[in-house]
């Protein structure tokens, strides 16, 4: 008898073990969402007067959240013989979509303006800074 109460004793820790690491998890996933959304793959265009316009946004979100309003950086670089790659401008913005979990898809395939941008720069250096998660699609 004395071996069966360590047991369930035993398995009684383990389950609440994984309940807190579960909790634990989705705290995260809430609290840092940029470690969860990856963009592998993204298109800016900007004419010479005009806002740059991103669009074919490949978004990867590896968590068991929806998120959206992805919060991003853009940097841009000279593309001028004097100073090229050289960081001239960043610009912030938020991405209008709704990443489900575990997913990979490509969005904004008609574009969304992404504050300005010009011929004499070129975009590098996608940063994920935020997003909003949606618990229980709310």
């Amino acid at each position: 008898m004395g071996k069966t109460i360590v047991a369930v004793i035993l398995l009684s820790l383990l389950y609440i073990t994984g309940e807190a690491e579960e909790t634990y998890n989705r705290n995260l996933m809430m609290a840092r969402p940029e470690w969860y959304i990856k963009i592998p793959d993204w298109d800016v265009y900007a004419g010479w007067s005009c806002p740059a316009i991103i669009h074919h946004v490949t978004i990867e979100n590896t968590s068991d959240i929806t998120y959206k309003d992805i919060k991003i950086r853009v940097r841009y670089y000279s593309t001028s013989s004097e100073n090229y790659g050289t960081q001239i401008a960043q610009e912030t913005g938020v991405l209008p979509v709704t990443v489900p979990p575990h997913s990979k898809e490509t969005y904004l395939k008609n574009g969304a303006t992404l504050g300005a941008g010009c011929m004499a720069m070129y975009a590098g250096g996608l940063e994920v800074l935020g997003a909003t998660p949606l618990l229980n699609g709310k």
